[in-house]
């Protein structure tokens, strides 16, 4: 017998069935050893297991239970002890597995599956259950053993009879052989009672049992246009490399540039190959509710070990994963941090070596304090030309290239995106429909930071801010782009405490960038967005272009003045 290979078609892991494993055994054998620890280790890993002593209730007709149990759950392991086949108990469940629907491992404890398979050897001592099954049926004839059948159902109605009181035909006894043999023919594990070995097989078998349920790969992109190549370098260089370590990576960059999408391609591509994975979403938005923080733990521990119970503080959750995780090599991906507390909730000790951590966030700094190394953080800095143009072009006429009458806009349109994934999608679905209007094509051309869906995505970055950092944002944004940062730091000291820090905060979340030259510059749809934001929110307190002096409201106090470069 081979070594148990979980399935290519897996179970689904939110199945309809009550319980993930039902556990078969002779409880004389191994319910105070083996069963007490395996069924310890199934459920600390999240799995629902049926185990007599602790399912059954009071006044229960113990057959029909039974029945239902199996019938109820998406794994059942017989475990294959010396004793096994002398439980009448053990047989029936046996054979109820190989009639109804469900996947069965078999665990073949201290006995060869030959022995249980074809117990011809007279050491056998399944070959020693059955002759005293079919002896004890010889003892009787049928017809007596149908009569007394007829009588106790006489007087319990609902009675289903089992267990060693009640004399079985040979056919039935059959039928139990044929079972053992069909469940042989399945691979399984084997273990003998060393306590040593023990202890690692346990191990072995939550382990394929949990690769057993389907782990369901994340939707990515719909065109994955410059997806695929830098995916693969990043799995060689983040994923594949230190496999004896815990290995944390980032991917940086602001938002709309495609850090979750890369994220997800790089989870599809290697989850399977971690005893578990958990890729947590919206990291940012669900941690500002007051018990956000225990929601994303208690996300990971269903992920990871299919945890049900509840987080009830961040403490516990760290605990939990520490009692739960433990020895577990698992990847998990983290999008959109943004505070350190989260990942201190999320990432910890209780990492196994080999596992693996991908944060991505718009703010570099975060990544430092998660312990990411510098060499280790991948600065998203959009798509090519052509790749943009192949994007924007699937989005706007449904193909991978415009047509010849709007190859030249497009090809404007796609410069002034800079790269931007989700500025090229959004700007191609606006214009899908408006082929035939230039119109439209140069108002969207002069006002892609404007569309409210890519204006959104940047004004968070922008809201987080300080109100110091917001304020040298925006000069920057008016006044400073192509300029050194020499002369607007001496202005700003007048003005603000922290001001190296908030230039720092700027640059750490790609909000500016400050070239070798200490040069400020700044992505365009920042800059378009900045400079809505002083137009429409702070109205009149900075003027870069003359036709602004016309609109400015009597009760401003114009402290920031600057004329095309004048």
């Amino acid at each position: 017998m081979d070594e148990y290979i979980p399935p290519s078609t897996k179970i689904p892991s939110q199945s309809d069935k009550e319980y993930h494993v039902f556990l078969s055994f002779r409880g004389k054998d191994v319910r105070n050893t083996l069963v007490d620890r395996l069924f310890e280790a199934l459920t600390a890993a999240g799995l629902q297991v049926f185990l007599d002593s602790h399912k059954l209730k009071k006044g229960e007709i113990i057959g029909l239970s039974l029945e239902r149990a199996i019938e109820s759950s998406a794994i059942r392991i017989p475990i294959f002890s010396r004793g096994y086949a002398e439980s009448t108990w053990c047989l029936k469940e046996a054979a109820t597995m190989v009639k109804t629907e469900g996947l069965i491992i078999p665990l073949f404890y201290d006995v060869l599956p030959t022995e249980v398979r074809y117990p011809q050897g007279n050491s056998s001592p399944y070959k020693q259950a059955f002759q005293k099954h079919y002896a004890h049926s010889d003892q009787i004839r049928r017809q007596d053993i149908e009569w007394w059948k007829y009588v106790l159902q006489q007087i319990c109605p609902c009675l289903k009879l089992y267990g060693h009181s009640v004399r079985y035909a040979r056919e039935e006894i059959d039928g139990w052989k044929d079972a053992l043999e069909n469940i042989c023919c399945r691979s399984g594990w084997s273990m003998n009672s060393t306590v040593s070995m023990e202890a690692q097989r346990v191990k072995t078998v939550v382990n394929d049992v949990i690769k057993t349920f389907d782990r369901v790969p994340l939707e990515v992109a719909k065109h994955r246009v410059g997806l695929d190549s830098v995916t693969e370098d990043l799995i060689h260089k983040f994923i594949l490399n230190s496999e004896g370590d815990v290995g944390k990576a980032g991917l940086w960059g602001i938002g709309g540039i495609g850090k979750t999408t890369l994220a997800k391609a790089l989870y599809n591509q290697v989850y399977t190959q971690f005893d578990a994975a958990s890729f947590v979403f919206n990291i940012r938005t669900t941690a500002a509710d007051s018990m956000g923080l225990t929601k994303l733990q208690k996300k990971i521990l269903k992920d990871l070990c299919m945890y049900v119970g509840e987080v009830y503080s961040v403490d516990e959750g760290k605990s939990l994963f520490r009692d739960r995780l433990k020895g577990k090599r698992v990847l998990l991906i983290l999008d959109d941090v943004d505070a350190m507390e989260q990942s201190n909730a999320l990432v910890g000790e209780w990492l196994a070596p080999g596992s693996r951590v991908v944060i991505t966030s718009r703010n570099k700094h975060i990544l430092h304090v998660a312990g990411i190394s510098p060499e280790y953080i991948h600065e998203m800095s959009g798509l090519q030309i052509n790749e943009g143009l192949q994007l924007f072009s699937w989005h706007a006429f449904l193909r991978a290239s415009p047509n010849a009458t709007h190859e030249d806009m497009s090809k404007k349109m796609v410069e002034a995106c800079k790269g931007h994934p989700l500025s090229l999608e959004v700007m191609g679905a606006f214009l899908y429909d408006k082929q035939n209007d230039p119109g439209c094509w140069m108002e969207a051309l002069h006002n892609i930071a404007l569309h409210p869906d890519i204006h959104k995505t940047l004004y968070i970055s922008y809201s987080a801010l300080s109100e110091e950092e917001k304020e040298i944002f925006l000069d920057i944004a008016c006044f400073f782009i192509g300029e050194h940062k020499k002369c607007p730091i001496v202005f700003w000291k007048s003005l603000y405490r922290m001001v190296h820090t908030a230039i720092s905060n700027l640059s750490l979340k790609l909000l500016i960038k400050i070239d070798d030259e200490g040069v400020f510059d700044m992505h365009d749809h920042l800059r378009d967005m900045g400079r809505t934001i002083a137009e429409k929110e702070k109205r009149g307190t900075r003027l870069w272009e003359a036709a602004h002096l016309s609109n400015i409201p009597n009760n401003i106090n114009c402290s920031r003045l600057r004329f095309n470069g004048e």
